[in-house]
């Protein structure tokens, strides 16, 4: 006795927008070989069960099923797997879990790669890196940072003989809201918070290698900031580039804010926008949105056919 099997049909879909120096957004046959960057959202990707994509400098990585697939710049594609668990700061230095709340830290000096185990106060639940610091969340909705002394903005806390910049910590104004994080992105030298309620918390500091340049995102400071999108709208999603943010509201609209050097924003002929404002775009029908991520200088946003039947 035999039965037919239907094929698959691939039912999600990644867009992307943004820099693709490396070909970092060339995926099988979406794009032609060596295409420019993308000032527009394109689709690179297809899949069953396509997974937010880890995007760096000169790669991006997108799990599907048990199986990565890999654009850009990645010499050694068994090492898709590891790359893709850590996170990274700008010197080198990486933080990668290997249980909930024990962590595998590699720094560099001198040369040479040192590798130690760091164990966190609680389980972890997402890791994030800045340039010169990393971003915990954990289980229970708190967040912890570490990093820098030299950089106590990005930190979002108090820096003390006490709590110093180099230990975990947690940031007490995240902690006394009432409204636990569910969600964290850091890039550069900005973070986000992401509460249960939709709500948006950012803090850092304005790369010093821009500092001719206005801001990219208002009211940033060294402690997290509420911040408002859509004129309020409860946020579902978020990401952060280097100078750059993407959200999805609970509502299913996308808004980009910051800088479109490289076209991350997915908005043509414009440099630049200093406010979160919404993205002209049309998903593919019987489609809707329902995730965002970024790399240092590039957008994604997740779609899903499933959903939408539902």
């Amino acid at each position: 006795m035999s039965a037919q099997i239907k094929e698959a049909t691939p039912d999600m879909e990644l867009f992307a927008a943004g820099c693709n120096a490396w070909a970092q957004l060339e995926f099988d046959t979406f794009l032609p070989s060596n295409s420019d960057d993308l000032t527009e959202f394109t689709k690179i990707a297809v899949g069953q069960t396509l997974q937010k994509p880890v995007s760096r400098l000169a790669y991006t990585l997108i799990q599907n099923h048990d199986k990565f697939l890999i654009a850009g710049y990645f010499p050694d594609p068994t090492m898709a797997p590891r790359a893709a668990s850590f996170v990274m700061r700008a010197n080198g230095d990486s933080l990668r879990p290997i249980g909930s709340s024990v962590f595998e830290i590699s720094t560099s000096k001198g040369g040479a790669v040192n590798t130690d185990k760091m164990y966190a106060q609680k389980p972890v639940k997402q890791i994030a890196a800045l340039d010169t610091g990393f971003v915990l969340l954990y289980e229970d909705g708190t967040v912890a940072t570490m990093g820098d002394a030299r950089f106590p903005q990005v930190l979002g806390r108090m820096i003390s003989k006490d709590e110093p910049a180099e230990e975990l910590f947690t940031l007490l104004d995240l902690d006394t809201l009432g409204d636990p994080v569910q969600h964290i992105t850091a890039c550069g030298y900005t973070a986000a918070a992401l509460t249960e309620s939709g709500s948006v918390y950012i803090w850092g500091q304005h790369p010093q290698s821009r500092a001719k340049e206005l801001p990219f995102f208002p009211g940033l400071s060294r402690f997290p900031n509420y911040t408002e999108i859509g004129g309020g709208k409860d946020i579902a999603d978020i990401a952060l580039g280097e100078t750059h943010g993407i959200a999805l509201t609970k509502q299913g609209d996308v808004y980009v804010i910051g800088n479109n050097e490289s076209g991350q924003l997915g908005i043509p002929s414009v440099m630049s926008v200093r406010t979160w404002t919404k993205l002209e775009f049309s998903p593919p029908q019987n489609a809707v949105v329902t995730g965002v991520a970024a790399g240092p200088h590039t957008s994604f946003m997740l779609l899903s056919s499933s959903l939408a039947a539902n």
